[in-house]
């Protein structure tokens, strides 16, 4: 399931862009990722590239040719904090950078001579040496910019969207909605999965609460809909979901836990409006999905992630009771360097979640706890080390965080910069202002070998002796 070939009928429709209504054909899609293989080529190796990419057609056309091409593509999103961004580019000095609009700055790289709008390359060639296999890096900590990245090849990529078309049976009929960034690893799926079986993409970046996202969802008759936890609550709340969407059959949650009282709700408006709904389980080091819950399941299934996507294995460890995914989906291992884009496959298609679970009689799992320190909201995984880190650096204090996928917390031993910390995190990392909580403690906890203690400090960061909001 090659599906970054394109190799679908050419005159049928292959991406429809939301606001002007341009249709593009799988011909003109092959034409043009074909034109910009050709410029990511030209370097005369393996390349290593980053594409700051947003829900348009210019950066579909990029990520294809990248795949065609045979480079390493980091897929970044083209929102994402210039300090942040900075960084990325500093530690890994791709080869070239891709940006749609206004290209950035960055020390060393010049405008591509070669014709193509936002393209940067090198001024100075360089020495790279990049595994044969490796195809596509995606961050694992949302909009975090932290420089450890997911390696994945393009048969993991070409996997899971096999495995998407199967539980979902999708066919060339369908007509999703881009309403995720393609650069977080669910987003991508939509769009891979979709490609896979020629069904034209439609391209927005409005966001799920505007008018102008639903009015392009009627007047192009899409009929599918992929959301977090978050877009989930918001549109039951507002309830555009039982006004809008009169082509919608199939619509899908991942991104995190969805609370027990809104898939019940979800489950019933399915029903009455005769649409699909999946609530499904996966990470980005598994290229995207890892379970899901069959619709005919979901009402005597409710709290459950389901059962493994075709083609994957679920199982328990015995002994930390950890879930382990086995599939060819998983990822070869992690980057956080350049010098690690040249190893190898390091999982052997086994990928230890970090999540606790537990499995019922009829073989459906439960995530019951985490083993790693990180949150999920927004759909975006949120690596509390990385926050620390970022801004510690960045408002020069010393700060812990926890918290639960609803809220971030923030532990400071001063009040003198709590206005200051929360304006860095919410600006950062692109986080409304009442998901982030910045407390003051008279001291931060710590173990007998003098490190943080996380535990200690979460059960006490509820009756805090400051609050900053």
């Amino acid at each position: 399931m090659e599906f970054w070939k394109v190799q679908h009928p050419g005159d049928a429709p292959a991406a429809i862009e939301a606001r002007s209504g341009r249709v593009w054909t799988h011909e003109e899609l092959h034409r043009d990722v074909a034109r910009v293989h050709e410029a990511f080529s030209r370097l005369g190796r393996k390349s290593l590239g980053l594409l700051m990419s947003r829900n348009r057609y210019e950066s579909l056309v990029a990520y294809l040719a990248a795949l065609n091409d045979g480079c390493a593509l980091i897929l970044g999103d083209a929102g994402l904090n210039s300090e942040l961004l900075a960084e990325l580019v500093g530690t890994y000095e791709p080869d070239w950078v891709m940006a749609e609009q206004a290209s950035p700055s960055f020390d060393g790289y010049r405008q591509s001579s070669c014709g193509i709008p936002g393209l940067l390359e090198r001024e100075r060639k360089q020495e790279l040496e990049i595994h044969p296999d490796l195809a596509l890096l995606l961050t694992t900590s949302g909009s975090t910019g932290s420089p450890k990245l997911v390696r994945l090849t393009r048969g993991n990529l070409a996997a899971n969207a096999r495995s998407i078309v199967e539980y979902l049976q999708l066919t060339s009929e369908e007509r999703p909605i881009t309403s995720l960034p393609m650069s977080y690893s669910y987003g991508l799926s939509v769009i891979n999965s979709h490609l896979a079986v020629g069904a034209p993409l439609v391209l927005t970046e409005d966001g799920v609460l505007q008018r102008e996202f639903w009015d392009t969802l009627d007047r192009h008759g899409c009929t599918s809909f992929a959301g977090v936890p978050y877009t989930y609550q918001m549109l039951l709340q507002t309830g555009l979901l039982g006004k809008r969407g009169s082509k919608l059959k199939t619509l899908t949650q991942a991104g995190g836990r969805l609370d027990e009282r809104c898939i019940r709700q979800m489950y019933e408006l399915a029903v009455r409006r005769g649409w699909r709904f999946f609530v499904m389980y996966g990470q980005t080091e598994a290229t995207a999905r890892i379970s899901y819950v069959p619709f005919d399941r979901l009402v005597d299934k409710i709290g459950s992630v389901g059962v493994a996507i075709p083609g994957g294995a679920v199982s328990i460890d015995e002994v930390t009771d950890e879930l382990v995914y086995r599939g060819p989906n998983v990822m070869m291992g992690y980057a956080e360097c350049q010098a690690d884009l040249a190893k190898g496959d390091e999982q052997n298609g086994v990928l230890w979640t970090g999540d606790l679970a537990r499995v019922d009689e009829d073989g459906f799992f439960y995530i019951t706890g985490r083993l790693k320190r990180f949150l999920k909201m927004f759909g975006k995984r949120f690596n509390l080390d990385d926050v620390e880190k970022v801004i510690a650096r960045h408002c020069n204090v010393t700060i812990a965080c926890c918290g639960r996928d609803d809220l971030l917390m923030a532990a400071l031993e001063s009040a003198t910069n709590c206005d200051a910390v929360q304006r860095a995190i919410c600006e950062t990392f692109d986080l409304p202002r009442p998901a982030v909580k910045v407390v003051v403690v008279p001291e931060l906890p710590r173990t007998p070998n003098g490190k943080l203690d996380y535990k200690r400090l979460a059960e006490g960061m509820w009756q805090p002796t400051v609050a900053a909001s």
